[in-house]
């Protein structure tokens, strides 16, 4: 069985513990004898966004409709998508990761206030499709209004050589959508009628619908399609593997000297920061890699690395960047605005700044699930022993402490350095040394613990039992922590640092007050409806309600979905208010 294959049958298992493991049987994905055939896997991504204009300080909200090739049908490969608001030049302004959930991911990114007007791209990709290069990715082109600054984005980038960029163009006549009046008054019912004209070959299709004034957004066509391979299939390595049911965490591990290679079966320790701490071990491939899938976890994280101590002073933890930073392939013209895009751009300023200041149309984040602290549950749970160093008389050092007050850690003397052993029932406690922790950070130097003032330590927890994290045992568990959060004190090594890492972004509440004629607070909707999935079914109406505007004018309805293609099947309907 192919290594990829075997990626596929082991993904669901493995990544559902928290582990990735690069080699099977052996084999190792990095090793380009396997490329010709991780050439034929393509992960294909469709976006929608609720409008093609917006303001400075705004949410994006978007949809993106992923299907891979080359997979066996129902397997999940990548389970993870990474969107960025991008100038043409390829600066990122914001970005996310998002979960996919049944080929499908919708959520929100935010817009920063301080960003100038010009045009931008919506980029989006999977970890899968770095292999492929920016050819593979897609782009979603955006303009975005500052009306506090009057700079706008330039674009210097020629063009690839024979490079073709088009854009994708919605197909109609496949969907209908009505709306109950052509004219409504403000504030009224508007009822919203949906339904398919599908081929016999399509039994449904999963659409989303928005609804925003006249030119708000482009109903004709959708994202860049770059014509060609992305890649000439002699020249494709795999140097990114795809994010198995959670996202992962990547990197290499390099002799540091004069001359750099890589350190194959090398063990890596990580510790993941914060309110909800956790400890995560890996194994290097081969090739020096190594793969981690990270905890359930959402926004900004911060980790700690720490490589085999046996290595230290001879090796180098290299973290791979999270983003890709290489700019679109695609020329874009000076942004410039309509007449129409004018009127509508002020007019959306207006209402942003309104939002703004009376808090409607607002896009809530959601709280962490389940948001504990560390001392109320650690990651390794709480089976085991604590000492709360307050409740008793001050030793004069840590290694007192354990002699006469943790009796399931002993001491042992070699070569005139202490070493830490924790004893229980279970013999083979003693194959294994101890996974030490100060302040949830790995420690190797067992006589630096033991010389740690006990004044500075507010309590230890000892797990007297083979402890396995990521198929690494250790002997027990020592867990220290200081009263100050400061690790008491203790030095680091060179080869060791912290750094951040995003994690999935937090799922979101919408919240959209009821507005009416009468009302003082002003209707600050940009977007009047933006409904992520709608499931049209043959020969099926599907009808949905939402409320006219206050402000008069024309509007739009644009409901769009993807055959199995890949094509954009879309309808179109138009009302005004007066």
């Amino acid at each position: 069985m192919s290594v990829f294959r075997s990626i596929q049958r082991i993904a669901l298992i493995l990544s559902a513990a928290g582990i990735w493991i690069l080699s099977v049987t052996g084999q190792s994905p990095y090793d380009p004898v396997y490329s010709p055939e991780a050439f034929l896997i393509r992960d294909q991504l469709v976006m929608f966004t609720d409008r093609s204009i917006y303001v400075a300080g705004e949410q994006i909200q978007f949809r993106a409709d992923h299907h891979t090739i080359g997979v066996s049908e129902g397997r999940q490969w990548s389970s993870v998508i990474y969107l960025e608001l991008v100038t043409p030049e390829g600066h990122a302004v914001s970005q996310g990761k998002f979960f996919l959930e049944e080929g499908r991911s919708t959520g929100i990114l935010h817009i920063p206030e301080g960003v100038i007007s010009g045009n931008y791209f919506l980029k989006s990709y999977t970890r899968w499709m770095r292999n492929s290069g920016p050819r593979a990715y897609s782009y979603t082109p955006l303009k975005i209004i500052n009306p506090f600054h009057a700079e706008v984005t330039h674009s210097t980038q020629e063009g690839l050589s024979g490079q073709v960029a088009s854009r994708s163009e919605y197909l109609t006549g496949h969907l209908q959508c009505t709306t109950g009046k052509l004219v409504y008054k403000r504030g009224e019912e508007v009822e919203l009628r949906l339904y398919e004209t599908l081929d016999s070959l399509m039994q449904s299709i999963n659409c989303c619908v928005t609804v925003v004034p006249a030119g708000g957004i482009d109903t004709d066509k959708g994202q860049f399609q770059l014509s060609g391979s992305p890649i000439d299939p002699k020249e494709y390595r795999v140097n990114h593997l795809p994010d198995l049911n959670g996202v992962a965490l990547t990197g290499s591990l390099i002799h540091k000297g004069p001359v750099s290679y890589p350190f194959p079966s090398a063990r890596l320790y990580f510790a993941l920061l914060g309110e909800r701490p956790d400890f995560l071990t890996a194994v290097t491939d081969d090739h020096g890699r190594f793969v981690l899938s990270t905890p359930d976890r959402t926004g900004l994280q911060e980790f700690f690395v720490a490589p085999d101590p046996l290595l230290l002073g001879q090796v180098k933890v290299l973290i791979d960047q999270e983003f890709d930073t290489e700019k679109p392939p695609i020329q874009v013209n000076d942004f410039a605005l309509t007449d129409r895009e004018q009127m509508l751009a002020t007019r959306m300023a207006l209402h942003q700044q309104f939002a703004s200041v009376y808090g409607s149309d607002r896009i809530l984040t959601a709280p962490e699930q389940d948001n504990i602290t560390q001392s109320e549950s650690p990651f390794y749970g709480t089976q085991g022993t604590t000492l709360q160093m307050g409740d008793f008389v001050t030793l004069p050092t840590l290694e007192e402490v354990f002699i006469n007050l943790v009796p399931e850690v002993e001491i042992e003397r070699k070569q005139g350095k202490g070493e830490l052993k924790v004893i229980g029932q279970n013999s083979a406690l003693n194959l294994y040394l101890p996974l030490i922790l100060v302040d949830h950070i790995p420690v190797f130097d067992h006589q630096v613990v033991l010389e740690m003032q006990p004044d500075k330590i507010e309590k230890i927890d000892v797990i007297n039992d083979v402890y396995v994290k990521g198929y690494i045992p250790h002997g027990g568990v020592i867990s220290i922590f200081s009263r100050n959060g400061d690790m008491a004190g203790i030095d680091l090594s060179a080869e060791s640092y912290f750094f951040d890492y995003q994690a999935i972004q937090p799922a979101y509440t919408k919240v959209i007050p009821e507005y009416d004629p009468g009302d003082r607070i002003p209707d600050s909707r940009n977007t009047l409806l933006w409904v992520e999935e709608v499931e049209l079914q043959k020969g099926e109406t599907r009808e949905l309600q939402f409320k006219a505007p206050v402000v008069p004018g024309e509007y739009v309805v644009l409901v769009r979905g993807a055959n199995r293609g890949g094509s954009v099947l879309s309808a179109i309907s138009r009302f005004t208010v007066k």
